[in-house]
């Protein structure tokens, strides 16, 4: 029997930093991880994604980035492009099991904050008193580990264990990636952004060079309009961008994965807080994960601290609250729908406009809303 303050589940960007926050603020935290080793859940790449609150945190907390470039080149079908030069940072942040991605370096603070970190560990059933989440029981290899948290926080992911919990019925859609890691694709000052409704239905292609030269570049869609696995598809795209493929060469590993895009009415449970995919906090136009879920996942723990030091546990409403102010746009679900409905004609156009546009109206301002 662990009894805790905190239990956080998952040990991603969300979770890694929910677990740190609370570790480094005195709180006696149990993070679990269901792999055996942090990061394992996706192999190295590079994860970007604009500032919106991120300087903040990551300056508090001491977390590692690889690049902040503020520079962005846009491109349509056509091969017109549309560069945006950003008054907010695009952060570059190295995922994966090694040493220094962001889970990793970010875990390795937590557990030396004191934060009780369990590998190859899973949830298999909740017990509840009254509206309270009172006891988890896990297991780790054979063995069975009960843990009775004052909060817990989850953050295992878009088809989280804990969505079965919920008094609300979820639809889901699925969206799909599949990319390589390697070395100098393109510029470390300048993130690239392809579209093309053919060869990237609902979805974009995309490069991100670091200083040190490690790149990604990757094909994210939506698998309800995929006539092909995610790999055809990002094979398709370069075999069409000649000069684009020319420069993915140096190639040391390839990654995919899947994120599910849903909304939540509510990310607080009594007790349990929602973070990261699994709040449903991804942006649904672009499909950005790690800004939402580092937010989610500080002030998820930022309001456990406040709860627990105060002993007022409806202060945690403070975190739904929060979540939808900053994470949910009303706009999102719009401008998705939008762009779903744009054909190759249609992008070029809003490229072109773009340029047009750009030194009448504030850029920055309209792409917030992404």
């Amino acid at each position: 029997m662990i009894e805790c303050d905190v239990l956080v589940v998952g040990a991603g960007p969300a979770g890694s930093v929910a677990a740190l926050y609370c570790s480094k603020h005195g709180l006696n935290t149990v993070l679990i991880e269901k792999n055996k080793k942090v990061g394992a859940h996706t192999k190295t790449r590079i994860d970007a994604s604009p500032d919106f609150e991120l300087t903040k945190i990551i300056n508090e907390l001491e977390l590692k980035t690889k690049n902040v470039a503020y520079i962005s080149k846009w491109y349509s079908p056509s091969g017109r492009s549309f560069t945006l030069n950003s008054k907010i940072g695009e952060y570059y942040f190295k995922r994966g099991p090694d040493s220094d991605s962001f889970e990793c370096s970010t875990v390795e603070k937590a557990v030396k904050n004191g934060c009780k970190l369990f590998l190859n560990t899973a949830i298999k059933k909740i017990d509840k008193k009254g509206r309270k989440f009172h006891k988890a029981i896990a297991t780790r290899g054979g063995e069975e580990i009960v843990i009775k948290p004052k909060i817990i926080i989850a953050a295992d992911g878009g088809n989280s264990f804990f969505h079965k919990y919920l008094n609300e019925k979820i639809r889901k859609e699925l969206r799909v990636g599949y990319g390589v890691t390697g070395k100098n694709f393109g510029k470390p000052s300048t993130s690239e952004i392809y579209f093309d409704a053919e060869l990237a239905p609902r979805g974009y292609f995309y490069t991100v060079t670091c200083p040190s030269g490690i790149s990604s570049a990757g094909i994210i869609l939506n698998r309800n309009r995929m006539e092909k696995s995610p790999r055809e598809h990002f094979d398709s795209f370069l075999s069409k961008n000649q000069k684009l493929a020319s420069r993915i060469k140096s190639i040391s590993n390839t990654f995919a994965g899947e994120e599910f895009i849903f909304k939540l009415n509510k990310r607080v449970y009594g007790n349990l807080l929602l973070a990261g995919d699994t709040g449903g906090v991804i942006n649904h136009f672009m499909g950005y994960g790690i800004m939402p879920a580092i937010v989610s996942g500080y002030y998820a723990a930022k309001w456990s601290a406040e709860a627990i030091n105060k002993n007022n546990f409806s202060k945690l409403q403070n975190y739904d609250k929060g979540t939808k102010k900053r994470l949910d746009k009303p706009s999102d679900s719009l401008y998705s729908k939008i762009f779903n409905s744009l054909d190759n004609q249609d992008i070029d156009l809003i490229i072109k406009m773009a340029n047009e546009l750009q030194g009448e109206i504030d850029i920055d301002a309209f792409l917030h809303d992404f």
